[in-house]
């Protein structure tokens, strides 16, 4: 398959998924049939609820497709969703957290580079502000989960007011921020505040200094006490507090890298550069990482480290640890790579762009249009979900049409 037709395949899953979530935009989580719209809706996080993160990534497969096939439609489907983004960030803002990014940059970044639509500047902007208000001056880092106000959601239930996002989240960034910075530095561009481009570089610098390792591995998540100093790395993600998750090092690659598109700030290249190339070091020769570079032989992934009921091969077996390849995790990769290349022309980081995307769409990329899901193999437990799906869309779409990067 060549990358047109791949990019064909996702436009038509684009529609599809929109037909199945209609004006009822959840947060569908990974699922392994990549059926992702499935059972009771009220199973799954309305856009107000405060853990959701990965509703947009609908909504800039949507961008992409219009990008490419100028349908309205795809427009018009996003646009229903205006009141639901507005209503977070302006009626609701303590019921957000550090994916702002995620949330607002595939949604209103995107229709404003698209329409100029002001109102979607607008909530961009304003989603920017919340993020901002994270930013503790003290640690000079953006607070991953929880309200600002330490206090627990009345809809949160029993269970879940016992999980980490609430339980140990003061004092803690993670990797993944890296990947929400954008926002920041979008937010910076268009108002010409210099207060967006500060935090997000205070946050950059921070996690340079204290998530990459000196052999350029890198830590899920850092806490710092309530002065600001350092406590020490922490794991939510990846296998335990010493592995090297490869996701995480995936946001780091792609987030560095973009940070030194907006900043021009040497070290932010160099580091995606080195940590980029670590990643391709410990990939098959397909491009394809496991789920952590750590992971144990004779530990399979099985929902981060911990099992799960819905396993579905025999993790006793040691032959099934194939299983624990994580697509996403090269499909966020791959786009990280390409942005290097946009500054800095490199063979073992271009041929790594062409190796991966073959093997992502040629290996993994389910084109059956009985199934929504676009990416399997993905996190190390055989899910689809749909940020690898947008993220295998936006590398091939840069890959073909070498459009303007939407973070």
């Amino acid at each position: 398959m060549n990358y047109e037709q791949a990019l064909n395949n996702a436009i038509m899953k684009t529609k599809m998924n929109m037909e199945h979530i209609g004006n009822d935009l959840r947060e569908y989580t990974a699922c392994t049939n990549g059926k992702y719209v499935r059972g009771n809706k009220d199973q799954f996080l309305t856009l107000d609820h405060i853990f959701n993160w990965t509703q947009s990534f609908f909504t800039g497969m949507a961008y992409w497709a219009y990008q490419i096939t100028k349908d309205a439609e795809f427009l018009r489907w996003n646009y229903g969703f205006y009141r639901q983004y507005f209503d977070k960030v302006f009626e609701t803002p303590f019921e957000t957290m550090h994916d702002l990014g995620f949330l607002y940059t595939p949604y209103a970044v995107a229709m404003y580079k698209l329409t100029g639509d002001e109102n979607m500047k607008k909530i961009g902007v304003k989603a920017a502000d919340e993020l901002a208000k994270r930013f503790d001056p003290n640690g000079r880092y953006i607070r991953a989960w929880g309200r600002l106000d330490d206090q627990i959601p009345a809809y949160v239930d029993d269970t879940l007011k016992q999980d980490h996002f609430f339980a140990k989240s003061r004092g803690l960034a993670i990797i993944d921020c890296m990947m929400n910075l954008p926002l920041l530095y979008w937010s910076w561009r268009e108002t010409h505040n210099p207060f967006y481009m500060k935090i997000a570089n205070a946050h950059a610098d921070t996690t340079l200094k204290y998530f990459v390792r000196e052999d350029d591995s890198v830590c899920h998540a850092y806490y710092f006490d309530e002065t600001g100093k350092p406590v020490g790395p922490a794991n939510y993600c990846g296998y335990d507090i010493n592995s090297h998750w490869a996701r995480g090092t995936s946001w780091e690659i792609y987030g560095f890298a973009i940070a030194f598109e907006y900043t021009k700030k040497q070290e932010y290249l160099d580091t995606a550069i080195r940590l980029c190339k670590r990643f391709i070091s410990l990939c098959d020769n397909n491009g394809i990482p496991v789920w952590d570079f750590r992971l144990p032989k004779s530990t399979p992934a099985l929902w981060c480290g911990k099992g799960n009921d819905k396993t579905v091969w025999d993790a006793a077996d040691y032959e099934n640890t194939k299983y624990n390849k994580d697509t996403s995790a090269a499909a966020v990769a791959v786009c990280g790579m390409m942005e290097i290349l946009r500054h800095r022309q490199d063979e073992e980081i271009k041929k790594a762009v062409d190796t991966t995307l073959s093997s992502l769409i040629d290996k993994y990329m389910n084109t059956s249009m009985e199934t929504p899901g676009l990416l399997s193999c993905q996190n190390g437990n055989m899910t689809y979900t749909i940020y690898g799906d947008y993220y295998l869309m936006e590398a091939l779409v840069m890959k073909q049409y070498n459009f303007e990067r939407l973070w």
